[in-house]
């Protein structure tokens, strides 16, 4: 970095490249109302395997400006009196037959319970006499009477809005339900408009006290407690966020707009979003593709129930299980440091082993939520793709999952090495006047005195020679590569075939990642006498000059931002496309099926929620701005929406992404399509195919507003140009010491 840095700039600007994308609500502001809170348990909610499915339909196009029609279907055949106390018991009436003249459609469309829906010819709504009751006939799309005694399935109201937050929104939860799992209980969580809702769901024991830096030990429940109902109608506590400058602390506002809950170590939760509730005694067949997402933040910052991974709109309109989780971050998730302390007792990269665990739990329990753990898709972004990477990698996770979404991972950049984090693990044991042995004295520490002691561990590690290179890595906590849980550095892992080859992995980055991250670091124009001067120290082995040797970066001597503009590009292509590119073509060399991407259009997170975004990112697609329609979360705050364009593209993601999450192939199958639902009837997806990754002409798909399109070859020349005369951060840093070559 550049020299004239001090110390605790340079520390501020590691944090805040490491948060990726980083809260854009400030931690300064002053002290708001707390986020509401939860109403408790409501007594007498109806169990979800009594009802025998119960489904949330709705035929969502994602624009927060049209009238959206939800109702909620009941699969089991009852009486009109039996469906219309159901319909009682979860808080709604039978659908009025005045408001019907939209079932039809949305019965043909949804991809939810197809298989029992594809069933249904008639079911009760609202309207009865003396002699008969009102049934809707999705043939004729007209209602007709029976006898009041036929045995139908039923249509309920659904008369909740989407969640939303901000200060001044009332989340009704007093909708509740309740779902007994296989190994953790019963569980007792609400629905809105697009889903059930079951949060702060523990997966692991609390990781405090002598549980603290070690592995997630696994929750048992007695078989006397499976009965017993647990709250799962808030968010669980997140886990502590990075060190905080100075004396700045989180507030209620932060909390609620960043996190979604305040922090603490007591941390490892998980969230569960479905639309179906099936019953215990549905087939293998009728469950739905479950997508586990991990969050971004460097392995710092942000959680599962930060907003803007609100997936009530991702799991509607696909038809899909969400789940999102906690892990522990920074030196909670990263802390070791052996021999002095033997990894039987601190194994490292709990993060990691954090998230398996999580995967583990959802193997042992989706069902009960709907859901298939023979067809799990984990998906995450920025340290959520570094995840993804690292789950691709670890032997006792293969089995955990199908498929793998990895967005905007910094495959350039290796995983760590055992020294750097042995040297954190030291310094902070240092810090906090522990012996170099002495687990037990780090453990009693409180939180506050570790986040202190971490913030000045991590601030030598950072500026200890040789180590100007971790900022260009996106921060100093990365798994780390110890020969146990991972067995090698992935790009070591690719050129072998020893990673997790039957996954299908889909793949890629925004055009302009780089530009996010680069006014940390250069926050002004850089004068063009004073280029090599200023770079020199930016990517070690004088990579920085070298890319401005490359006709592909050339400078525009009439632009006084040029320098800065054309290093954007040239670290996007180092980092991300390029690393993407190599990494594309040695896992197709080994067969995997592999299908990579580039955003081109986006949203950024510092306008959805009011705040300026960096005049740096203006008319770039920079990093995280894939997040928001990924999610389809444009209108989560109160009073922002989600219309037009910004709809119609959130569609095309959520689309491809869900598509990819049923099939392991983000393209439509032209036929028995329907559990794709409203996917299989998307132009901006069936006019365009996507072809897997073919290691000899180098396709991409591109996300653009309106006319996605494949580009062949177009990076061929710069990343060539790249890898003859630059090199990757995996290739000249390599865990191991040694340069690992281009393959294949």
């Amino acid at each position: 970095m550049i020299a004239s840095l001090t110390r605790l700039t340079l520390v501020a600007a590691y944090l805040a490249a490491a948060v990726a994308s980083a809260s854009p609500v400030s931690r300064r502001q002053s002290q708001e109302p707390s986020p509401p809170s939860s109403p408790g348990l409501v007594k007498d909610a109806p169990s979800a395997n009594e009802l025998k499915g119960v489904h949330l339909l709705l035929e969502n196009d994602l624009d927060s400006s049209t009238p959206k029609h939800p109702v909620i279907f009941l699969a089991e055949p009852r009486s009109y009196k039996e469906s219309q106390r159901v319909c009682d018991t979860l808080g709604e009436d039978l659908l009025g037959s005045d408001n019907i003249n939209f079932v039809k459609g949305l019965l043909n469309t949804t991809p939810i319970a197809v298989n029992d829906v594809k069933k249904v010819s008639r079911l009760w709504v609202k309207g009865a006499s003396l002699n008969s009751c009102t049934a809707f006939d999705r043939t004729s799309g007209h209602t007709l009477h029976l006898p009041c005694s036929t045995k139908l399935p039923a249509l309920c109201a659904n008369s909740l809005p989407r969640t939303q937050i901000g200060l001044k929104v009332h989340t009704d939860r007093s909708k509740q339900i309740k779902v007994k799992t296989p190994a953790a209980g019963t569980l007792q969580g609400y629905r809105d408009q697009n889903q059930f809702r079951f949060l702060g769901i523990s997966y692991a024991l609390p990781p405090v006290g002598r549980r603290r830096f070690l592995p997630p030990q696994k929750i048992i429940v007695s078989e006397s407690e499976k009965d017993e109902a647990k709250d799962a109608t808030k968010f669980g506590f997140v886990c502590m966020q990075g060190a905080y400058e100075g004396d700045a602390k989180p507030n209620a506002t932060y909390e609620l707009f960043s996190l979604g809950a305040p922090e603490s170590e007591d941390c490892l939760h998980l969230n569960v979003f479905t639309p179906s509730l099936s019953g215990k005694n549905k087939e293998k067949g009728d469950r739905l593709p479950v997508m586990v997402y991990v969050h971004g933040g460097g392995f710092t910052s942000f959680s599962g129930s930060s907003p803007t991974f609100e997936p009530g709109n991702l799991v509607s309109r696909g038809g899909v299980v969400v789940v999102t989780l906690n892990y522990r971050l920074g030196i909670f998730g990263f802390f070791e440091n052996p021999p002095s302390i033997p990894r039987s007792k601190a194994a490292g990269s709990l993060a990691i082993r954090d998230q398996i665990a999580a995967l583990q739990w959802v193997q042992d329990n989706i069902v009960a939520f709907g859901g298939d753990p023979d067809q799990v898709t984990i998906f995450g972004e920025s340290a959520g793709g570094y995840s993804m990477r690292a789950l691709l990698s670890i032997p006792s996770a293969f089995g955990l999952y199908r498929n793998v979404i990895s967005q905007s991972d910094l495959l350039g950049i290796p995983f760590s090495s055992p020294k750097t984090a042995k040297d954190i693990g030291a310094g902070l044991l240092k810090y906090l006047g522990c012996s170099p042995s002495d687990l037990a004295c780090a453990q009693s520490k409180t939180d506050t005195q570790i986040r202190h002691a971490e913030h000045n561990s991590t601030t030598d590690v950072v500026l200890a020679p040789g180590n100007e290179w971790l900022m260009t890595a996106g921060g100093v906590y990365r798994p780390t590569i110890e020969g146990d849980l991972f067995p090698g550095d992935f790009a070591d892992l690719v050129s072998t075939g020893h990673y997790n080859r039957e996954a299908n992995i889909l793949w890629g980055s925004t055009r302009d990642e780089f530009a996010l991250f680069l006014p940390y670091v250069f926050p002004e124009p850089i004068p063009l006498d004073q280029k090599d001067e200023i770079l020199a120290k930016y990517l070690l082995e004088d990579r920085t000059k070298i890319l401005f040797t490359s006709p592909f970066y050339a400078l525009n001597e009439s632009d006084p931002d040029t320098i800065r503009n054309e290093l954007s590009r040239a670290v996007t292509d180092l980092l991300w496309t390029c690393a993407t590119q190599r990494l594309s073509r040695g896992t197709a060399a080994q067969l995997s099926k592999v299908y990579t991407y580039r955003f081109d259009h986006g949203r950024d997170i510092y306008s959805t929620f009011g705040e300026p975004l960096s005049p740096f990112c203006r008319g770039r697609v920079c990093h995280a701005d894939d997040v928001i329609p990924s999610f389809g979360s444009g209108d989560i705050k109160e009073g922002s929406i989600q219309t037009g364009s910004d709809a119609r593209f959130a569609r095309q993601v959520i689309d491809r992404f869900t598509t990819f999450a049923k099939t392991g192939n983000p393209n439509p199958p032209k036929q028995g399509a329907a559990f794709l639902g409203l996917a299989s009837q998307n132009k901006d997806v069936t006019g365009v195919a996507w072809p897997a990754y073919d290691r000899s002409s180098d396709k991409v798909f591109v996300f653009e507003e309106e006319k996605s399109h494949v580009e062949v070859g177009e990076d061929t020349e710069r990343c060539q140009w790249i890898e003859k005369h630059v090199r990757y951060d995996y290739q000249v840093h390599s865990p191991n010491g040694k340069f690992v070559p281009t393959f294949p």
